[in-house]
């Protein structure tokens, strides 16, 4: 894959990866960032953001999905997201050996009930 990368960020005006670092290095434990990627279909985001990972995954554990392989995009609603990303946490949880903690799970599906009523 990298052979056939094109930095475009001359053209782009700006590095995803720069920006995304910069948050990173100043981000302290336990705090969390949100970052939104956008821009038309096949313009590059999911690259970007592979690279991201690659750079990042020595420091972090990074979660990387398509929700497109796991829903119709065009029926999706907020809660299948939310499914999404929990079933992949605890996908990659699983993979270490680590468990969620019992209080959080407890929460967890006592949120899930009041918002599938």
């Amino acid at each position: 894959m990298e052979r056939y990368y094109v930095d475009l960020s001359a053209v782009r005006k700006t590095s995803a990866i720069d920006i995304v670092s910069t948050i990173l290095e100043f981000q302290k434990p336990a705090e969390f960032s949100t970052i939104l990627f956008t821009g038309h279909q096949d313009c590059g985001k999911s690259t970007e953001l592979k690279r991201i990972h690659k750079q990042w995954e020595e420091q972090y554990r990074v979660i990387y999905l398509e929700v497109n392989e796991e829903t119709d995009i065009n029926d999706a609603r907020y809660i299948d997201l939310y499914l999404i990303v929990i079933k992949q946490v605890e996908f990659e949880l699983r993979k270490l050996g680590l468990k969620f903690d019992t209080k959080l799970l407890e929460n967890f599906e006592s949120w899930f009930k009041d918002i599938t009523k």
